[in-house]
């Protein structure tokens, strides 16, 4: 207990508050913005995974919360009206709180993959460590589920993953490390860019036994990046969308256009007699027919 608030009570309402300092516009602000800031250094240490899974599994590790923490700090330092006292507070817990960590030989700052490992394992057992097997994956950030595709189903020498992403940010590096040390950098295609012009450069024939939908989280984005990606997925492949559940899964309000569920539901009911509906959860799974 913290002072008759448990932990995910008080995890919540420092999202909150960071909300509303965010909408402030005056200098009065400052003495908020510490008193968060300190909060939230005494919170981090004591924060466990199992905490983290209580808030959802968009919170789901200790990892994504720290992130979390770090990105409202930098959108904080671009308030125009913080004093140079609290920008050098912030600053400070930016240089305390590091960006990423070690994982066994890679280095990641979030943890996104581990809420779903279960659920692949079992979705995607028949293509584990068969010859030939092609994955696409859009969206890709630090490489997270692409190590794990390559380590639990890409595991034969002929397979293959092409990653779509922007790749035009710090974590970029955070991806050439981790694919380099996963020993398979040789079967990964990095395709740099928005989705919906790379996947149209792709050739437009079934090539992919999975596809993985995990970029933009506009609703219209991700029924372009499903509709883009579908004639390319062999029949009898799976797609996994990430994000389905989001809307109810976050600490604090987001905008509407945060909402992947409306383009999948969209995508869905157009393409209704294609596909068999493996899982509905946080993630939804389909299996394109045969026929």
């Amino acid at each position: 207990m913290d002072g008759g608030m448990d932990i995910t009570a008080k995890v919540s309402s420092l999202a909150t508050r960071v909300q509303e300092l965010l909408k402030s516009s005056g200098p009065e602000a400052n003495p908020g913005v510490v008193s968060w800031l300190k909060e939230v250094e005494s919170l981090l240490p004591r924060l466990s995974d199992g905490a983290a899974m209580k808030l959802g599994p968009h919170a789901a590790s200790v990892d994504n919360l720290r992130l979390a923490a770090r990105n409202a700090v930098q959108h904080l330092l671009k308030a125009p009206w913080l004093t140079s006292e609290t920008k050098s507070e912030l600053s400070g817990f930016l240089e305390r709180v590091p960006a990423a960590r070690q994982v066994g030989k890679y280095r990641f700052s979030s943890d996104w993959m581990s809420k779903c490992e279960a659920d692949w394992k079992q979705v995607l057992a028949p293509l584990a460590g068969k010859p030939g097997v092609q994955a696409l994956e859009i969206g890709s950030f630090e490489g997270r589920s692409a190590i794990w595709l390559l380590e639990n189903v890409l595991t034969h020498p002929t397979s293959g993953l092409v990653c779509v992403d922007l790749f035009d940010s710090d974590y970029v590096k955070l991806f050439d490390e981790n694919i380099a040390a996963s020993g398979a950098a040789g079967r990964v295609t990095k395709r740099p860019g928005r989705s919906g012009a790379v996947l149209r450069t792709l050739p437009p024939e079934p090539t992919y036994d999975f596809i993985y939908v995990d970029g933009s989280h506009r609703a219209f984005d991700v029924l372009e990046d499903a509709v883009l990606s579908w004639p390319l997925l062999k029949p009898g492949g799976w797609m996994i969308f990430d994000d389905y559940g989001m809307a109810s899964a976050q600490l604090t309000g987001r905008s509407s256009n945060s909402r992947p569920d409306i383009g999948i539901d969209a995508f869905l009911s157009a393409a209704f007699d294609r596909f068999e509906l493996i899982k509905k959860d946080f993630q939804l799974t389909i299996r394109k027919n045969l026929d």
